[in-house]
């Protein structure tokens, strides 16, 4: 699980990078509790935005879910 700093900084690159800025609760409830991995955080993140998986947003959830696994592995690799 990511730490509230990286949960941060992973939360402020979707934003800058995708455009995915989500509206503070769903941002503090993400800060609070952030999903366990990658998958189900990249998830979280576009049902806070009333986003689907759809064929029409895959590119997005891909570049998102790649942002997501780069932050769980460097995170992963700073807690050895």
């Amino acid at each position: 699980m990511l730490s509230l700093r990286a949960t941060g900084f992973l939360l402020a690159a979707l934003c800058e990078r995708l455009g995915l800025c989500l509206p503070p609760e769903a941002r503090r409830k993400l800060l609070n509790d952030p999903p366990p991995d990658a998958e189900s955080f990249t998830a979280a993140v576009f049902a806070a935005e009333g986003l689907e998986r759809a064929p029409s947003h895959r590119a997005l959830y891909r570049d998102a879910l790649a942002l997501a696994e780069r932050a769980f592995a460097d995170h992963a690799r700073a807690d050895t």
